[in-house]
C-alpha cells in the first residue's frame, strides 16, 4: 500500500527556526502531500515564509487569532489534514531527509503510530534512541524516553479520534503514547536518529519553566495524574519528582524546587532522582 502523509507544523514566534523546518521538509527523500503551518497567533511577522513558500500547492497556512496553545494547534492541523499519515513537527526541529522515508516503511510494516530517536542539533555525541521496535510498556512507566512530537506520526483516522488533550499544558507526547498503548493500537518505534532536537531553546521549554515557582510548575503534572493509575505509586512518584527538577540549573531558589518535591514525591525519591541526574553529568564529564 501507498500512503500519502501530511505534515503539521505548529509554530509561535519562531520565523527563523521555521525556515529551517520547512527546508528540512521540502528536501525530504519521501515528498509529503501537503505541509500545514499553524501559527498559534504569534507576534512576530512571518511575511518571509509566506512569500517564500506561499506558491507550494502543497504549503496550507493557517493563522489563529488567538493563542490557543500547541495541543490545540494541532488538533487544527490533523482537521485540516487529507493524508493516510500525519507527521507532527515542532518549529524549531528539523527532520533528516530519510526521516518520511523510514516512518512510511513503519506503517508498511502495520504500524498505526511511529516514535523515532533523534539527536541533538549541533552536537553528534548527543544521540537519543530506543533499541526495540514496539514502544514498551515498562519504559512508557519511566516518562517519555522516546521522542518529543517532531519524532512522532500516526494515521490520520486515528488522530481524529484519539484527539490531542488540550487541557494539558505539557506531557502531551508521552499522554498520546500511553492511550494509544493503552488502546492496543501498534505503536511502533524507529530505532536510529533522523530528526535534530534543538535542545534548551531561550524561549523553549526550559527558559519557560526556569521562570515559575515551584507552586506555578504543579499544573506540569497533570499528565502524571492523568495516568496515575497506569504509572502505579511509585513510578509516579519518580514521574513527579523528575517533573518537578527538570531544568534544575536554570532554576532559582533551587532548595524550593527540592522541598516541593520532597512533599510531593517523598525524601528518597527525590533525593534518587538527583543522585541518577548527577552520576549521569559525571559520566558525560569523564567521557568527554
Amino acid at each position: 500500500m501507498s500512503f500519502t502523509v501530511s505534515v503539521v507544523i505548529t509554530t509561535f514566534n519562531r520565523p527563523a527556526e521555521l525556515k529551517e523546518a520547512l527546508d528540512g521538509v521540502f528536501t525530504q527523500i519521501e515528498q509529503p502531500k501537503e505541509v500545514i503551518v499553524v501559527n498559534d497567533a504569534s507576534s512576530l511577522p512571518y511575511k518571509d515564509i509566506i512569500s517564500e513558500y506561499g506558491e507550494r500547492p502543497e504549503f496550507v497556512y493557517k493563522f489563529l487569532s488567538t493563542s490557543s496553545g500547541a495541543n490545540k494547534a494541532r488538533n487544527i492541523g490533523v482537521d485540516a489534514a487529507t493524508g493516510d499519515i500525519i507527521a507532527f513537527l515542532d518549529d524549531d526541529d528539523i527532520w533528516m531527509p530519510d526521516y518520511l522515508l523510514e516512518h512510511i516503511k513503519a506503517y508498511e510494516n502495520g504500524a498505526d503510530a511511529v516514535v523515532s530517536g533523534y539527536q541533538n542539533l549541533g552536537s553528534e555525541r548527543d544521540v537519543y534512541v530506543q533499541p526495540t521496535e514496539i514502544v514498551d510498556e515498562n519504559i512508557l512507566r519511566t516518562g517519555n524516553q522516546y521522542c518529543g512530537m517532531s519524532g512522532f506520526s500516526m494515521k490520520r483516522e486515528l488522530a481524529l479520534k484519539e484527539r490531542f488533550d488540550e487541557s494539558l499544558p505539557n506531557g502531551q507526547d508521552w499522554d498520546m503514547y500511553v492511550r494509544l498503548h493503552q488502546a492496543g493500537y501498534k505503536l511502533m518505534n524507529i530505532p536510529k536518529a533522523i530528526f535534530y532536537y534543538r535542545f534548551q531553546n531561550m524561549d523553549g521549554i526550559g527558559a519557560k519553566v526556569a521562570k515559575m515557582t515551584p507552586d506555578e510548575a504543579v499544573v506540569r503534572l497533570r499528565s502524571a495524574d492523568k495516568h496515575r493509575q497506569f504509572l502505579g505509586d511509585e513510578y509516579y512518584r519518580r514521574r513527579v519528582a523528575a517533573q518537578l527538577l527538570v531544568y534544575l540549573p536554570l532554576k532559582k531558589q533551587k532548595l524550593k524546587w527540592v522541598l516541593k518535591s520532597v512533599h510531593l514525591a517523598g525524601l528518597k525519591v527525590t533525593l534518587s532522582h538527583l543522585l541518577k541526574v548527577t552520576t549521569k553529568k559525571m559520566r558525560q564529564r569523564a567521557s568527554s
